[in-house]
């Protein structure tokens, strides 16, 4: 959340629990229950999702505001990011959740990435890798799969994203090799930063094929620190690009036109931890 913006949390539940009151909200009745101490109001609604159309409709125009993002934790959630999308023009992000009692189905979670249009695609989805989407060709600015298993080399060299991070799913350094040398031959061109988990450190699977450089006065800044050291790599239109293995993910990033040695993380948006 940007410094000035006011933070809003709905929440919908089927049953009402303890002390509740019954009030209008957009023409409708409904109860409602509160807790001043957590700064908390919770809504109760026959059909949650109609209670939050109700309750975007309300507070938007109340305050004069927008949605910034929405969780979709169920197919009845891609009916709600829809229609937001719909009223609206686009998301800040769209963040999507399954649990076991509540998995999305292959289709069902390319579906929701293929519809949606935020900025940032956050996936918390803790499939195998017998979980597949084929053909996942989506333009996004910042994509992040944090727990899921379900993505591949060929997701990765299809989406069409300035920043990509994967949280779970190890890599190689084959496929990392095979996903540098797509950007090399003009694959991804809005890419700036990929940071991917890997498994094995065979630097001549890495390197194969590469002509790729060790450049010690190459430097990224994240936070205060200072990481040096990166090879690198040139595309077919001069922008370079550095690489490394840090201890516990594979690094990938652009280096910027106006400054190629130096590389400020802090820029780029962080939705994740």
């Amino acid at each position: 959340m940007n410094e000035g913006e006011e933070h809003l949390t709905s929440i919908q539940e089927t049953a009402a629990r303890g002390r509740k009151e019954k009030v209008t909200v957009n023409g409708h009745s409904t109860f409602l229950t509160y807790n001043t101490r957590e700064a908390t109001i919770e809504t109760f609604w026959e059909e949650p999702i109609v209670g939050a159309m109700e309750l975007v409709e309300h507070v938007t125009s109340l305050f004069g505001i927008h949605v910034n993002s929405v969780l979709v934790n169920t197919k009845l959630g891609t009916r709600l990011m829809n229609w937001v999308e719909r009223r609206q023009g686009s998301l800040k992000m769209v963040h999507v959740v399954s649990y076991d009692s509540m998995e999305l189905e292959s289709e069902a979670l390319k579906n929701i990435i293929m519809e949606c249009e935020s900025e940032v695609i956050y996936v918390e989805t803790p499939y195998s890798t017998q979980f597949e989407i084929q053909n996942l060709h989506k333009k996004v600015d910042v994509f992040v799969s944090l727990n899921g298993q379900w993505i591949t080399v060929d997701n990765l060299m299809t989406l069409d994203c300035i920043e990509i991070v994967v949280k779970l799913q190890e890599f190689s350094y084959a496929e990392m090799n095979t996903l540098i040398k797509h950007w090399v031959n003009g694959g991804s061109p809005r890419l700036k930063i990929f940071e991917i988990p890997v498994y094995d450190d065979n630097d001549e699977e890495l390197l194969d094929g590469l002509d790729a450089q060790w450049k010690d006065e190459k430097t990224t800044i994240l936070d205060d620190d200072l990481y040096t050291g990166f090879f690198e790599v040139v595309r077919s239109d001069g922008i370079t690009a550095g690489f490394r293995m840090f201890s516990d993910f594979f690094w990938f990033g652009v280096w910027p036109r106006d400054n190629q040695n130096l590389l400020d993380l802090n820029s780029f948006l962080k939705c994740y931890t």
